[in-house]
C-alpha cells in the first residue's frame, strides 16, 4: 500500500519515537539528548504550558494505520515579547530527508502561528560545518539569518538566529 504523510498534533506516546529521531539526526551529543528528552517530557506533563507545541509528520497507509512518525517539530512563544515564537526543534529521519517533510511541518507551523495573528518565528541553530545543511534548508525557506552570537554553545561554536516576519 502506498504511505502518504500526515501531521497531527503529538500525544505522549509518541515520547519513544520522539527521542529516536533525535538521535537519528547525528546532530546531538549524550548530554544534548538528555536535555531533549526533558523538554519533551516537560512539554507532555504540561509543566512547559499549553502554547508549547509538538507537532509530527508520520506516515499512513490506505487503510488509515501508522506507518510511524518520520519528523516532528516543537515550537512555543517568546517570553516577554509580543507574538514571538520560537521554533525550538524540527527534525527529518535521515532516509526521508529531501522528501518535502521539514518544509511541510515549518509551513504548518507558519500557517498556524498566522492563523493566531503572530508576527516572526525564530529559529536557531548551530554555526559548526555540520550544521550547514540545515542553516541552508532554513534559508532555502525564506528564513533571514539575523544574528550570530560567537563561541556561544562553547567556543568555536556559534549561535545563529534565523528570523521570518509571518
Amino acid at each position: 500500500m502506498k504511505n502518504t504523510n500526515s501531521i497531527r498534533p503529538a500525544r505522549p506516546g509518541d515520547r519513544a519515537a520522539l527521542m529516536a529521531l533525535a538521535e537519528a539526526t547525528g546532530l546531538f551529543q549524550a548530554p544534548e539528548l538528555e536535555d531533549f528528552e526533558a523538554m519533551v517530557s516537560a512539554a507532555f506533563a504540561g509543566d512547559l504550558g499549553e502554547d508549547h507545541l509538538w507537532i509530527v509528520d508520520e506516515d499512513q497507509d490506505k487503510s488509515g494505520g501508522s506507518g510511524g512518525l518520520r519528523a516532528a517539530a516543537y515550537y512555543a512563544p517568546e517570553m516577554m515579547a509580543d507574538a514571538v515564537w520560537n521554533l525550538y526543534f524540527i527534525g527529518v529521519y535521515p532516509d526521508c530527508q529531501g522528501q518535502g517533510r521539514g518544509t511541510a511541518l515549518l509551513r504548518h507551523v507558519e500557517d498556524e502561528l498566522r492563523a493566531k495573528g503572530q508576527r516572526l518565528l525564530l529559529i536557531e541553530t548551530s554555526g559548526l560545518d555540520s550544521f550547514a545543511q540545515t542553516r541552508a534548508f532554513y534559508r532555502k525557506n525564506g528564513y533571514d539569518e539575523e544574528a550570530r552570537l560567537r563561541d556561544f554553545y562553547c567556543a568555536g561554536e556559534d549561535k545563529v538566529i534565523f528570523r521570518k516576519a509571518l
